[in-house]
């Protein structure tokens, strides 16, 4: 691991209240559709293993957890995608970004909402969604 970063997920699950099954999940590619990185920090001073995380929607705090909620070390998720990737002959690029996992549940937003993620010392990052919104139809 060369560098750690405060990130962001942006779901956009066509499953109302997130409600679905492992196949649904999968069949929906996870979910994502983009993310959203904060200034890299070089790892060293600040251990990630156990970082208090927020997450915050126009200046209200809708989810807190830890950084040990991720396979209780974020470490470990970059660990599970080396083993996979050789696994199946692939190699991981150098400088890929590897998100490591969520550690609070996921808010739903509203056009134009602000959305800041606090991660320890690393510090913070932040989007605004779009001007418009759509809701997921029911499936």
């Amino acid at each position: 691991m060369d560098a750690v970063e405060p990130a962001l997920e942006i779901i956009d699950s066509r499953y109302r209240d997130f409600r679905f099954s492992l196949a649904d999940v999968v069949a929906d590619n996870t979910s994502a559709c983009a993310f959203v990185i904060g200034p890299w920090q070089q790892p060293g001073p600040v251990d990630p293993a156990d970082l208090a995380l927020g997450l915050h929607v126009d200046g209200e705090t809708v989810a807190t957890g830890s950084s040990a909620d991720i396979l209780g070390h974020p470490e470990r998720a970059l660990e599970a995608i080396k083993r996979m990737a050789r696994l199946h002959g692939i190699a991981l690029p150098a400088g890929a970004v590897v998100p490591a996992g969520a550690a609070t549940a996921a808010a739903p937003l509203t056009a134009g909402a602000e959305v800041v993620a606090t991660v320890g010392d690393p510090g913070r990052v932040s989007v605004r969604t779009a001007g418009t919104a759509r809701m997921p139809s029911d499936a």
